[in-house]
């Protein structure tokens, strides 16, 4: 049975506005999203399209209709809901975020329900729920282990909340899967000072001097050797 003709013509018309959304190109991204949704309105996935393309375009509002239409016509697809649940966590949105991150999550569908979980931990941090995202962390890594940002992020937590063995433990999973960046290695000195070693995290300081001498982090970095305490 083939596929009628105004929804492959609004198939083909969405697949040009992503790769023009892709480029940054929001204005030809907007002319075919539009005519993909003119062409066939009840298009679920044209419509999650339409929502990163108004949030792009920071018309939040028009953002949010398209998402919930996106989840009215397709209320079982966890990608819809994880995609909508970053826009309510960016829009303070908090719990209903969580929420919508988590449906996806345990969706047995999904096929990485780590990355709804990784986004339901960054909607709690972003309310300051830092036991809430915690849970979320651990959950992420039960599922993949070796998930490098969810790594990453357990291990500042862990350091915020001065637990300097685990944060340790945890960036030292990191590094065995992620690469190396200004934040890990600032990470990795601020929680080798918290255990009073001051060896490791001159070595970490050092290579963060080296390797990335204009970062931020490094800013920091100079900043508090020249005001210890």
């Amino acid at each position: 049975m083939s596929t009628p003709q105004p929804v492959r013509a609004a198939e083909i018309n969405l697949e040009l506005g992503v790769e023009h959304l892709r480029k940054g190109n929001l204005q030809q991204a907007k002319d075919k999203i539009d005519r993909a949704l003119e062409q066939n309105p009840r298009y679920g996935r044209a419509h999650l399209v339409a929502g990163m393309l108004y949030n792009r375009l920071g018309d939040e509002s028009k953002a949010d209709s398209h998402y919930s239409r996106a989840i009215a016509l397709e209320p079982k697809n966890p990608e819809f809901k994880n995609n909508y649940s970053v826009f309510l966590c960016q829009q303070k949105k908090y719990e209903r975020g969580q929420k919508m991150a988590l449906e996806a999550s345990t969706d047995p569908l999904y096929k990485t329900p780590e990355v709804a979980l990784l986004n339901a931990a960054n909607c709690a941090l972003s309310a300051g729920d830092l036991k809430g995202a915690e849970e979320h962390l651990r959950r992420s890594l039960a599922v993949r282990p070796r998930f490098g940002e969810a790594l990453f992020q357990m291990a500042d937590l862990e350091y915020r909340q001065t637990d300097y063995m685990s944060a340790r433990a945890f960036l030292q999973r990191y590094l065995e899967v992620g690469r190396t960046s200004p934040a890990t290695l600032w990470l990795g000195v601020r929680i080798e000072r918290g255990l009073g070693n001051q060896a490791q995290a001159q070595h970490y300081a050092q290579r963060l001097k080296a390797e990335y001498p204009s970062a931020a982090q490094t800013k920091e970095l100079l900043e508090s050797e020249r005001n210890p305490g």
